[in-house]
């Protein structure tokens, strides 16, 4: 525990060498749930995101990145039996770290920790809202140009939840369990 914390200290005060921004193109897929009787139909919103990162540690053919995302509300229709019966909103801030090898194709992998506002408003009866804190991993796989100054870059990126809420037992638990399982996107931006 002590050496993370050291390490963590370490690398917070090492100033930033590079860093990028970028915008995140996503697809968000839910898994179908059960309340009671009724088994609800996976949710799966579109949605758009602002990542920013910078590189505390640049080894020139690896990097160690911190960075930030913003991601929009996304909205999905939540079905039961394919008649609609709400709808589901989720939106999230994120802060993670990650670690980028630029090879002839860049790859990168990490984790972050995520919290997701969500809320779910039935077509009849009050609203829930929840708010779920989990750690996510992320990996992706693309390329850059590289220029004098700033280099576009472009990425296929999938990431995953660590920890997931399974079997609801009420409209909360529901809404916690309906929320992404895997997001699939292209992030693309310019590194600096």
């Amino acid at each position: 525990m002590r050496r993370s914390v050291l390490l963590m200290t370490l690398l917070s005060v090492l100033p930033a060498t590079a860093g990028e921004v970028g915008i995140l193109l996503d697809k968000q897929v839910g898994k179908a749930q059960a309340l009671g009787t009724q088994k609800f139909d996976a949710v799966s919103p579109t949605g758009l995101g602002i990542r920013a990162g910078f590189d505390v540690l640049d080894l020139k053919v690896a990097a160690l990145q911190l960075n930030a995302t913003w991601h929009n509300k996304t909205t999905g229709d939540l079905t039961y039996g394919g008649t609609k019966v709400g709808e589901l909103d989720n939106q999230y801030i994120a802060a993670g770290a990650m670690v980028n090898w630029k090879l002839l194709v860049n790859v990168g992998a990490g984790v972050e920790y995520r919290s997701e506002k969500l809320s779910f408003r039935p077509t009849s009866g009050a609203a829930t809202d929840s708010t779920l804190g989990r750690p996510w991993a992320r990996v992706n796989v693309g390329f850059s140009i590289p220029t004098p100054v700033v280099s576009p870059f472009f990425l296929f990126e999938v990431a995953a939840p660590l920890s997931k809420k399974e079997n609801p037992g009420s409209a909360k638990d529901l809404t916690d369990a309906l929320a992404p399982q895997v997001q699939v996107g292209i992030y693309g931006g310019i590194r600096f």
